[in-house]
């Protein structure tokens, strides 16, 4: 049976999927967003990030000199919708630099941050009122049908679409295995706090110089057993906050189960103390979420290979900061007209996340 047609349908309700969704309904399609909570004991990437947005570029690249604008597409989010967690946030950097340090303490830096227990909590909402149809359920399986695509639901149901983007983070590969090979999956862990330590600013986040994350992630494709790292930081997260970032990563950075929950809280805990961010770990609970990330720093935004009317919106380093500048000129591509669809995909691939002479996949 078929439970809903939609012009647009989205599989992933995180950040990129929400987002994208927003967009499209300001600019009039109908939207239909499938999402369900993991069945393994996980919660969602976007509910676990630390939701940081550097104001400066990270890199020498065009689509960094966007994102470090991201803010202004937050208080725009925020005008329209109402509060989604994007607040201006004191930045203290700890690491070997002192001028970094100093930098930060200094406020110089400007940063903000989304409190992404916030978001998660009102995204449901936003989406309901901006007229986007919320499908509580897992997609199990795509296909092409006639001129659309076709979701099989888990409820017994499916959803029609004349276009259909992966926005699912890591299941994108599961439901569609020809996607570029450098689209992984790691997983990552942080502590949940309940109560924000006493000696930490309401105000204020910290976090590492450098993510050694990202170097992690560079090579996945070369690795030949599992391999961990800790970033130490901490962000408020509702009442309480987010301590510590665990990056654990398969050979190959092939999809499999989370690695055990026990090691990896060990693992973040013995870095945290080393790094003299201890307060509060005794009482921080593990929590842990399957990331997509692109092996070559940059997402993918862009139509699938060979699967007209099929997109990609997925593999983001930096989600809070790429997501909200990218995701007006993706739904400008999807249901545009010719001349903004035409400037929407110049402009996507001058920032390098749309290969050059691919198709429309429209």
């Amino acid at each position: 049976m078929v439970a809903s047609s939609a012009g647009v349908v989205i599989v992933g309700g995180g950040l990129a999927g929400s987002l994208l969704a927003l967009e499209l309904r300001e600019l009039g399609a109908a939207v239909t967003l499938i999402d369900a909570a993991a069945g393994d004991g996980s919660v969602s990437a976007t509910a676990i990030s630390y939701g940081a947005i550097p104001g400066w570029p990270l890199a020498a690249t065009p689509l960094a000199r966007l994102a470090a604008g991201a803010s202004r597409r937050w208080r725009g989010l925020q005008r329209r919708h109402g509060p989604l967690g994007w607040q201006p946030r004191a930045l203290r950097l700890h690491g070997p630099n002192p001028w970094l340090h100093a930098l930060g303490r200094l406020g110089v830096l400007p940063f903000a941050q989304v409190d992404t227990a916030s978001l998660s909590r009102r995204l449901p909402e936003v989406l309901a009122a901006a007229g986007v149809t919320l499908r509580s359920t897992t997609a199990e399986a795509i296909r092409p049908q006639g001129r659309g695509w076709l979701v099989a639901l888990r409820d017994g149901t499916s959803a029609q679409a004349d276009q259909l983007v992966l926005a699912a983070g890591a299941r994108c590969r599961e439901l569609w295995p020809d996607l570029p090979k450098r689209l992984r999956c790691s997983w990552a862990a942080v502590l949940e706090l309940g109560l924000l330590p006493k000696d930490r600013d309401r105000h204020a986040a910290w976090l590492p110089q450098g993510f050694t994350r990202l170097a992690l992630e560079r090579r996945a494709l070369e690795l030949q057993e599992s391999s961990w790292v800790v970033d130490p930081g901490l962000v408020p997260w509702g009442s309480g906050a987010l301590l510590g970032q665990h990056t654990w990563i398969a050979p190959g950075g092939e999809a499999v189960p989370p690695p055990p929950a026990d090691g990896s809280a060990r693992q973040l805990r013995e870095a945290l103390a080393e790094a003299g961010m201890d307060g509060g770990i005794a009482t921080g609970v593990l929590r842990q979420a399957a990331v997509a990330f692109c092996t070559h720093g940059g997402p993918l935004v862009q139509p699938v290979a060979a699967a007209p009317g099929l997109w990609l919106f997925t593999g983001f380093s930096g989600g809070f900061a790429q997501v909200p500048v990218l995701a007006p000129l993706l739904a400008q591509r999807l249901v545009g007209s010719g001349q903004r669809a035409a400037r929407a995909q110049r402009r996507l691939q001058q920032l390098g996340v749309w290969p050059m002479g691919a198709d429309s996949g429209s």
